[in-house]
């Protein structure tokens, strides 16, 4: 994929990035193309993703699906973001809305835990339930579809 083609996965990783909130809801049909160009755009960057996937768990982007052990559930994967110190992107594809008490109270304590290293936990879904059980926890983007042309606002390209 050339850099041309990953420009809008790097806007929305910019927008995830610069989100007020540590959960970010992005609003998408096509979570898997997002997934392969945060794939390309972490690879080149350097910068540690993450995919967790209902039915497989956590994995590193970066390192080629490294899982990550004892995160196959919503919950375990909440608390080990709750417990890394260090800069990460959490893309989570397949959660199913809405979510229960103990999870949301696990975003809550994410929320609550700001440090000067930037740790998202993205949700990639256009599931109304799951989006309305995050509702005053979540920064909402519309996403971006792949290959969407940039257009110039303000001086700044956006999607």
């Amino acid at each position: 994929m050339e850099a041309a083609g990953l420009q809008p996965g790097i806007d929305t990783l910019d927008r995830i990035v610069d989100a007020e909130s540590t959960l970010v809801v992005l609003r998408t049909d096509q979570p898997e193309v997002l997934v392969e160009q945060f794939r390309q755009i972490t690879r080149r960057s350097g910068q540690s993703a993450y995919v967790w996937y209902h039915d497989g768990g956590l994995h590193s982007l970066r390192e080629g699906g490294v899982r990550v052990p004892g995160c196959r559930r919503v919950g375990d994967t909440l608390r080990y973001v709750l417990q890394s110190m260090h800069f990460g992107i959490y893309l989570m594809i397949g959660v199913q809305g809405p979510l229960d008490r103990a999870e949301q109270t696990l975003l809550r304590q994410l929320e609550r835990r700001r440090s000067e290293q930037v740790r998202r936990v993205v949700l990639l879904t256009n599931d109304d339930a799951l989006i309305e059980s995050v509702d005053g926890l979540a920064t909402v983007i519309g996403g971006a579809v792949a290959g969407a042309r940039p257009r110039l606002r303000d001086g700044r390209w956006v999607v």
